[in-house]
């Protein structure tokens, strides 16, 4: 900031003039007072970033509540030329939330890397992350990092298992209510945790594993002959899809090497009639489908799911015995893949009956492509987790079985004996690999057991650094299985520190009364404290009943609603983080629910409306009390907040259209209302097609609801008249009775803005785009990538149209239940609504010429002069209302736009207060105190989601919106009509 030069153009106009890459200069409107708070903040530098954006012209504009956003600063406003210009969502509303750089990113291939190394490095490996609908885990791609100095507080979060994570307050997690931000977590709510943490990183050698003529070797080796160039065909195949020349570090190997395991165990191979060499795998369906996912992904084909019901029948030399069961295959029909596996290790025909040894190439390869082959086999032949007989709390021996038939016993052995010493560089120890003969009428075979140890060390190995591919069940259950290890050991942890503890209070002359009570909060009893004072007991005690069995720790951690592989996790602490120089990063994934997995945990447009009523503050303050009750009942609030509405998907594709007209259609107020709503409630051009199936489902339940942060619904009364005619042609008077409606698009509209970001992140370079600040990410107007997301954009847009208006409507009716009154008695109807958030195209006076241009106003209000043809008849004479909030302690205003605003600010103006504390400073200000007792002894009666909400906006969040509308009044870009005082309020 120490570099910015500010010129005074006048007393409340400052401009940053051009220098570097700036296409234009940057303009602030901001008072002596104003600029000098400014100065130590970085949203002015964020005004210079967006100056360097192609085809800007004019000016790239702040007002005077700007505060830094993500890209454009909160309070900015540019316009772009519709042919050389371009569209960015941070110029409409997105936020950014970030981890600390020691955070462990899991990857889809079972390895992890810290979030800073993912960042510094570049690295494109695809990441682990759910959808939400299926619960699973899938893979996603990298398409954006980001690391910078935190400007929110950071916390560090603990869990009843132990595992710790450190994020700023503004990081979403999820929870069983969905994505929710750790500023809104406490301890005692749960979040989803994956155990799961893989192996360590190390980067393969470019050594080659298999060349083409080494595959050519191998097919004579078959006995497969080289009629008419088929050799060169199948090196062709393989060559295009990368699979040939294969090396350590091809892209396609690691799915190679969880293949090549899983069919190892439950697949075969084996030759047709005709010689062709065929590949099919067994399993469950579900698991099924992710294999042919990961072929598909190597450009290798499979046929359809193949169902049967079978009857095997054995025949023993004790007894014969059978039984039916479903199977279910998948059928790999690519002759060269097939030889490709072969040539990798896979035997042809019969395994029990041939030689064969695990892959020598695997020797050299890291740790973490091991892992893949294990979890592969684990997958198809490993035992699931389960407790030993008539145990509660003890896991029994892990156990692979190899059958082979009596003559090639001794490379079961061999085989096993690799594949331990593998798994012993992964942390899992080997009980022992036992043989045991068996006689059948075709003959004898040795069946071997693997028996891995089940120490608490070894099973954390085996589950939560190898643990199981293409076998989701036994996924989910060591999941669960690994996280009770944790919490065990936890337990064993406590209770040796509090030995040693009593040992020397013991000595200090602690009574046991006064030890048991010291040790209340840890469920040590007073049993455990005798014993320990008067028996003699071991370093390690036993812990007995102090564990719950694993029957019910499972039903605890698990719901049903938990993603696979995860279980639901107890927050048992949350502390601030204080450390010099800390930098923060975040990462986002080409994924439609945009998540990813650190240190296990699984992490992930606005508008303000009018209403005036026919009653004066009088006739309302008696019912003040029960009209916010009746408001917070009828008006959802709060983080995901769902309402009594919900539509589906179809229909909020109507919605997304329709607009407020859509809510009218539907019951929800009347057409008079469309006439006061910028653009009449329905902003044209919007495709529902361009909206991402993500953004539907979070906007489902969505409409008629607030939200959080500084969404909110506020009654209040006409307190003073600034402009006595333009106050009469919208009907205000001194003492009536206002409400104001400020929320927007919610989850539906956050999703579009996620989407589009990851869109116009990969449009950057293939337009040759260059950028001071990747948060600015755009496309040009007139590409695909820009129209698609201006489509979307506008959907947004009519999303929070309807949702304002459904809130309007439910306004009306609780004003009239908690009143006992007619709803046209009392009058409510919409002075003015208009959007905050919003890119459009719109006609502007440009060096003289006029000229269409995409203005883009985040935290900025549209604000256009007497006479614009685009406000409603009714308000020509004096220029469309501007609504202004404020804080909800002290006031708020309507303004009315002018034609300086057009000249100077492509008819914009300031949107509310601006905020000035962070929500963790003003938590930090509000702590010890009773913000909503304190309201109310002001007449104002406060309902909010949570205390923490109300203490998050105190009035001391947010600068004197009365300064900030005096600067736009005096700088004559609007011009003041009516403060509004507020008397009820609830939060979101």
């Amino acid at each position: 900031m120490a570099e910015l030069r500010f010129v005074k153009i006048h007393d409340y106009l400052w401009e940053i003039p051009r220098t570097g890459g700036m296409r234009v200069p940057a303009r602030i409107y901001a008072s002596e007072k104003i600029l000098r708070e400014l100065k130590e903040d970085q949203a002015p530098q964020q005004a210079v970033n967006v100056a360097h954006l192609p085809g800007i012209v004019k000016y790239s504009l702040a007002m005077p509540d700007i505060h830094w956003g993500y890209g454009f600063p909160i309070g900015g406003v540019a316009a772009f030329d519709l042919d050389e210009g371009v569209i960015s969502p941070g110029g409409v509303g997105y936020d950014i939330n970030c981890l600390t750089g020691e955070a462990r990113v899991l990857h889809a291939h079972g390895y992890y890397r810290t979030i800073a190394e993912i960042v510094e490095a570049g690295t494109n490996d695809p990441l682990c992350s759910y959808r939400f609908a299926v619960r699973r885990p899938e893979s996603a791609r990298i398409i954006y990092r980001f690391g910078e100095t935190p400007r929110t507080r950071v916390w560090r979060v603990w869990t009843r298992g132990g595992d710790t994570v450190e994020a700023t307050e503004d990081h979403p997690f999820w929870t069983p209510q969905g994505m929710v931000p750790l500023r809104e977590l406490r301890p005692g709510d749960r979040v989803a945790f994956c155990p799961f943490e893989g192996v360590p990183y190390e980067a393969p050698s470019s050594e080659t594993i298999l060349s083409p003529e080494a595959f050519w070797e191998a097919l004579r080796q078959l006995g497969i002959p080289d009629r008419g160039r088929r050799y060169r065909q199948l090196v062709r195949y393989l060559t295009r899809r990368g699979l040939l020349p294969l090396r350590y570090d091809s892209p396609a190997l690691p799915l190679l090497c969880k293949l090549l395991g899983y069919l190892l165990g439950d697949g075969t191979c084996y030759r047709e009639r005709n010689g062709r060499i065929r590949l099919v795998a067994y399993g469950r369906a579900e698991d099924l489908e992710a294999m042919r996912h990961d072929l598909e992904a190597l450009g290798v084909r499979a046929a359809r799911l193949r169902r049967r019901r079978r009857r095997h029948r054995v025949q023993t030399v004790y007894r014969p015995y059978a039984f039916e069961r479903e199977e279910v295959s998948l059928h790999i029909t690519s002759r060269a893949f097939a030889l490709l596996l072969v040539a990798l290790g896979m035997p042809i025909g019969d395994r029990t009956a041939q030689d064969f040894e695990a892959p020598a190439w695997l020797e050299r390869a890291p740790r973490w492509q091991k892992r893949l082959f294990l979890a592969g086999l684990f997958g198809a032949e490993l035992s699931a987790p389960r407790l030993m007989s008539g145990h509660a709390r003890t896991f029994a021996t892990p156990v692979l079985t190899l059958t082979k038939r009596a003559p090639f016993a001794e490379s079961g052995r061999r085989f096993l004996e690799t594949l331990a010493r593998w798994a012993a560089e992964l942390g899992v120890r080997t009980q022992a690999i036992e043989a045991r003969r068996e006689l059948l009428a075709t003959g004898e075979r040795v069946r071997w057991q693997w028996r891995m140890a089940s120490d608490p060390a070894s099973l954390r190995a085996l589950w939560g650094r190898i643990g199981y591919e293409y076998n989701f069940r036994r996924q989910h259950e060591a999941a669960c299985a690994l996280q009770y290890v944790k919490y065990k050991e936890q337990v064993v942890r406590q209770r040796q520190e509090a030995v040693r503890l009593l040992r020397r209070w013991r000595a200090a002359g602690v009574s046991v009364g006064e030890a048991t009570r010291r040790l209340a909060d840890q469920d040590i009893n007073r049993r455990f404290v005798e014993r320990t004072y008067y028996e003699q007991r071991g370093d390690t005690p036993r812990i007995g009943d102090a564990v719950c069995s694993y029957a019910a720790f499972r039903r605890e951690r698990q719901n049903g609603q938990e993603p696979l592989g995860c279980v639901w996790e107890e927050i048992v602490r949350i502390e601030p983080v204080e450390r010099p120089e800390l930098r923060v990063y975040d990462l986002t994934v080409d994924h439609p629910d945009h998540n990813f997995i650190a240190n296990g945990f699984v992490v992930s447009n606005c508008g303000v409306r009018l209403l005036a009523s026919r009653l004066t503050y009088e006739e309302v303050e008696p019912h003040l009390e029960r009209l916010v009750e009746m408001l917070f009942r009828r008006v959802p609030t709060g983080v995901g907040a769902s309402g009594a509405l919900r539509v589906s998907k179809q229909e909020l594709r109507r919605v997304a259209v329709e607009g407020a007209h859509w809510a009218v259609r539907h019951g929800f107020g009347s057409e008079v209302d469309l006439e006061f709503i910028e653009e009449n409630g329905r902003i044209e051009g919007a495709d529902p097609a361009a909206v991402s199936e993500r953004a539907y489902e979070r906007g489902a339940d969505q409409l008629g609801t607030l939200g959080s942060g500084n969404h909110f619904l506020e009654v209040g009364y006409v307190a003073q008249i600034f402009d006595d005619e333009a106050a009469r042609v919208m009907g205000l008077f001194p003492g009536q009775v206002t409400v104001i409606i400020h929320t927007g698009s919610r989850g539906f509209g956050y999703q579009i803005c996620d989407d589009y970001l990851a869109v116009m992140d990969r449009a950057l370079a293939r337009y040759h785009i260059r950028l001071p600040d990747r948060q600015l990410a755009c496309a040009p107007l007139r590409s695909p990538e820009g129209q698609q997301y201006l489509a979307a954009m506008r959907c947004g847009i009519n999303f929070a149209f309807a949702n304002r208006q459904i809130i309007a409507h439910n306004t009306r009716k609780a004003f009239a239940e908690a009143l006992g009154m007619r709803e046209e008695d009392i009058g409510l109807r919409t002075v003015y609504e208009v959007a905050h958030n919003i890119a459009k195209i719109e006609e502007h006076t440009i060096d003289g010429e006029r000229r269409r241009v995409c203005v883009h106003r985040k935290g900025a209000t549209r604000a256009f002069p007497p006479g614009h043809s685009q406000i409603p008849a009714a308000y020509r004479s004096i220029g469309q209302p501007v609504l202004i909030p404020g804080d909800m302690g002290r006031y708020s205003y309507v303004l009315v736009g002018t034609e300086q605003a057009m000249q100077e600010t492509f008819g914009s103006t300031c949107h509310g207060a601006g905020r000035q504390l962070s929500r963790t400073k003003a938590k930090k200000v509000a702590s010890g105190r009773h913000v909503a007792e304190e309201l109310r002894a002001r007449g104002i009666i406060v309902r909010g989601a949570s205390i923490r909400t109300i203490n998050e906006e105190i009035p001391e969040a947010y600068k004197d919106v009365a300064e900030v509308v005096e600067v736009c009044h005096r700088a004559g870009i609007s011009r003041k009509v009516a403060q509004l005082r507020p008397i009820g309020c609830i939060k979101g």
